[in-house]
């Protein structure tokens, strides 16, 4: 938190709301916690009475959105090793998970929650397995969509859900592979929002169609024998046979989807959110840039660092920007921090929070202390984190 740009101009030789276009020499005006205006600042100071911070050469824009990210999990990170198949890795998720103790996990909250703020982050889709996480994220400057795990074995009825200014709690069904069909259904009469992960392996498009697959291998008697549902063709196509799409829906990964099941999740205005790194680690495959280039509600996340080396958003903003490069030449950039922003937000559903500079915000701003190039986007994407200063204010 920085109470001393509570009710400031902040001005930079470059302002980006993501939005709309850059302006040079442009300023935000906040005021409790939200963005009142921005343009350029001699039209903001003529405008509103209130001290100017001039923060620098560099750019003003949106801090980045992580949408999705398991911060309990961080301990687990020393004691796991890649597997070469994704349901052995789940197994050994679900060993090691059991003897991670309270302690570990809260120390892993605490430092997940510093290295995200460090790297540029003002909203978060964490999804919270133990509870340990929550009252850190409320006493913390993130906006926070905190997602309450449930597999079969945990059901959703009894639970509580409870908004508040800074947090959002909603249901999250784990997995189609790991979780009944009555709980997504259940989750999708009693909730307006919620998220599943779907579509991260290709075993799991197998265990939807009822081919053979390593889940049954490795997880039975955990999981069903049989399909979910008769003439499913993809997880997408699953979702929306049994209405989970029918709210807002974020769905996470969406490695292995094609253009059917892309259109089915946009005539829904699903929300999804990339993992790359997580993919990569795991072994799963990579998400299809080409296939995903304009969908708008497309965000980005770390995952946890069970199957990721680093929570740096910037880690995952550089390593999706390595991906996208070959396919999408010089519109790379701006795809980038588009999903790391406004994208993400949306995603999440909280674009009427974050994402952006635009009025009625929260002031969830960062200010990159950097030379600009010729493009602002590839400056901002080589910027080193110990340029990135954290400007959120909570509203």
């Amino acid at each position: 938190m920085n109470n001393e740009y509570a009710d400031r101009i902040l001005s930079a030789e470059y302002v980006l709301p993501v939005t709309s276009p850059v302006i040079r020499n442009g300023a935000v005006y906040i005021k409790n916690g939200v963005i009142l205006d921005v343009d350029k600042l001699g039209r903001l100071t003529k405008k509103h009475k209130a001290q100017v911070v001039e923060l620098g050469k560099g750019i003003l824009m949106p801090g980045f959105v992580n949408g999705h990210v398991h911060l309990e999990l961080g301990p687990l990170q020393s004691r796991l090793e890649p597997k070469d198949d994704f349901p052995a890795w789940i197994l050994e998720i679900i060993k090691k998970r059991l003897t991670l103790s309270k302690k570990k996990a809260t120390a892993g909250v605490k430092e997940g929650i510093r290295v995200l703020l460090r790297s540029g982050v003002v909203g978060v889709g964490e999804i919270s397995t133990l509870g340990i996480d929550k009252q850190y994220l409320i006493d913390s400057p993130l906006y926070t969509v905190l997602f309450k795990e449930a597999t079969s074995f945990h059901k959703l009825t009894g639970n509580t859900y409870i908004n508040s200014p800074s947090m959002e709690e909603r249901p999250f069904p784990h997995a189609p592979y790991s979780t009944s069909s009555e709980a997504y259904i259940e989750a999708s009469k009693r909730f307006e929002a919620y998220g599943t992960h779907l579509a991260e392996s290709i075993d799991e498009n197998r265990f939807i169609t009822g081919q053979d697959n390593n889940f049954i291998k490795r997880l039975s008697p955990l999981i069903r024998r049989k399909p979910l549902m008769d003439g499913c063709r993809s997880p997408v196509d699953y979702m929306y046979k049994i209405g989970f799409l029918n709210k807002k829906a974020t769905l996470v990964h969406c490695v292995h989807i094609d253009k059917q099941d892309l259109d089915i999740a946009s005539s829904h205005h699903a929300g999804i959110v990339l993992c790359p790194r997580s993919n990569a680690y795991l072994g799963v495959g990579l998400p299809d840039i080409g296939l995903l280039y304009n969908y708008p509600r497309l965000g980005l996340g770390t995952d946890g660092l069970s199957s990721n080396y680093s929570l740096d958003m910037m880690d995952e903003i550089r390593f999706l920007y390595l991906v996208a490069r070959p396919i999408l030449k010089s519109k790379a950039e701006a795809f980038v921090i588009n999903a790391a922003t406004i994208g993400g937000a949306r995603s999440l559903f909280i674009e009427d929070k974050i994402g952006s500079i635009e009025n009625g915000k929260r002031a969830g701003l960062i200010y990159l202390d950097t030379d600009v190039a010729k493009n602002i986007y590839l400056s901002i994407i080589n910027t080193p984190v110990s340029q990135i200063r954290n400007l959120t204010i909570p509203k």
